[in-house]
């Protein structure tokens, strides 16, 4: 298994566990903090009580107070100390409702205050309208010593079952606390488990790194010493190429004068025997004379056609941003006679600006369009150019209806001197698409062809994007590998 693949593994696994520590962690604390707000909520009860308990009592002495004093004080205190008491009898009542025992309670409390109450606000009242003596008498008359007693007795049961639930809860909030520190200590072991384990992991990995990394220094050493012995046997065939080059312009010097000035010279007495002797030879002899004028021309075109073909690699201008569309006005005006005679109907799309030789694009527009024209059926010729972008390149395409091509004969066509017709049918040498496909390969593209379905033919090429900052990239790149060469 891979360092990725273990540490992935190990990762995913430290995930889930941490995830389900996490989630009894989770389930333990709100438990806990259910068990604490339940204590609390107990305390809250009998705390409760107590107020009531003391409010009671406290409006017990303010009826005395007014009663003995007749002072309005008391009368204020035993009024707001009786509010209070109902009040805290609501509260008390409200926190217990989840409690049927504590609600029985409550249902024979709340009678008993209710009497008690009546009882002092009846004195209250005698003494507010016959005076001191009367409410004296109204109090020993009635005497809520007993009607208290059973309050009081009421309280203390009601404090006793919250008691009871006290122990009970501080138990289960105990139980709750122990579990909580228990799976936070188990997961802490477990972290800190998880964290060797991945410590010695990686230890394992980077000891297994480090070995390689020294095996890789040392292939490094020796990858280095067979790139000198590569870059120096490189550079002698690169003087063996450089000389075959000077030989091949050499060559191209001859071919374009020593070998094409025989053939001016036997094309021009050929022709000159024809004019002075015409009158003395025959038919058959005119037709030889014929036939040794039309292949010295023949051979002029096709050592021309080589020519151009061999400058392609060696006498091509640098690269620079051209504009297809300026390139192909210059091939139209030139093919404008034979677009004439054939009828042929031109159509383009707009045309991007490439990075390219303009006179070696102008070539590859001008074999294209003139094959177009060339090839053609029975109909007049139909030709359209358009441009499609490919990343950091155009695919351009020309596109016609002519007599096509064959499938099985879409990779020959490129080939120099392969010819699907005879001259008889279509002249030429069968040089064209070999120079086309030269220039592509020159501006770092391709060239190909596509059969249309419905007659014709489609050829394309790429060619690279003529932005100007990709053209900064690019002689970037190339001086920066120059002078690493250097």
């Amino acid at each position: 298994m891979t360092f990725k693949g273990k540490l992935i593994a190990g990762l995913a696994t430290a995930a889930a566990v941490l995830f389900l520590v996490a989630a009894f962690s989770y389930q333990s604390l709100a438990q806990n903090a259910e068990d604490r707000r339940w204590v609390a909520h107990t305390y809250i009860v009998i705390e409760k009580l107590d107020d009531f308990e003391a409010s009671l009592i406290d409006t017990e002495t303010s009826q005395r107070g007014y009663i003995i004093a007749g002072d309005e004080g008391y009368l204020h205190s035993f009024e707001k100390n009786r509010d209070l008491g109902t009040e805290q009898i609501r509260t008390v009542r409200h926190l217990t409702a989840d409690n049927p025992n504590q609600q029985r309670a409550l249902d024979h409390l709340e009678p008993l205050i209710q009497a008690r109450v009546a009882m002092m606000e009846s004195t209250v009242a005698t003494r507010e309208r016959a005076g001191l003596i009367a409410g004296a008498e109204a109090v020993r008359a009635v005497s809520g010593r007993e009607l208290m007693e059973q309050i009081r007795e009421a309280i203390t049961r009601m404090k006793a079952e919250e008691e009871r639930l006290l122990t009970i809860r501080s138990e289960e909030l105990e139980k709750s606390s122990r579990k909580t520190r228990s799976i936070i200590i188990a997961g802490d072991a477990l972290a800190f488990f998880m964290l060797f384990l991945a410590g010695l992991v990686i230890r394992t990995e980077m000891n297994r790194r480090a070995r390689a990394e020294e095996e890789v220094r040392t292939l490094n050493v020796d990858l280095e010493r067979k790139v000198a012995e590569r870059t120096a046997e490189l550079a002698e065939r690169a003087k063996d190429l450089e000389r075959s080059n000077m030989e091949l312009q050499q060559f191209a010097y001859v071919a374009s004068h020593d070998l094409q000035e025989p053939l001016r010279t036997i094309s021009s007495f050929t022709q000159l025997i024809a004019k002075r002797y015409q009158e003395k030879l025959d038919d058959k002899g005119r037709e030889f004379i014929n036939f040794a004028v039309d292949g010295c021309k023949r051979m002029q075109t096709l050592i021309n056609d080589l020519l151009a073909f061999s400058r392609v690699g060696t006498q091509g201008k640098p690269l620079v941003r051209v504009g297809c569309d300026a390139a192909l006005d210059r091939v139209l005006k030139g093919l404008k006679i034979a677009i004439a005679d054939s009828g042929a109907v031109i159509t383009r799309d707009a045309l991007p600006v490439v990075l390219g030789d303009e006179g070696q694009l102008c070539q590859l527009f001008q074999n294209l369009v003139g094959n177009a024209i060339k090839f053609r059926g029975e109909t007049a010729p139909k030709v359209h150019i358009s441009a499609e972008r490919n990343g950091a390149e155009w695919k351009i395409t020309v596109r016609d209806n002519g007599i096509g091509i064959a499938p099985e004969q879409c990779d020959r066509i490129f080939v120099i001197f392969q010819r699907l017709h005879t001259r008889t049918q279509y002249p030429g040498t069968g040089i064209g698409l070999a120079i086309c496909k030269k220039i592509a390969e020159r501006h770092g593209g391709q060239i190909w062809v596509e059969p249309s379905p419905g007659g014709g033919s489609t050829f394309c090429f790429t060619i690279e994007d003529g932005d100007a900052s990709r053209i900064k990239e690019r002689e970037y790149s190339e001086l920066r590998i120059s002078t690493t060469a250097g």
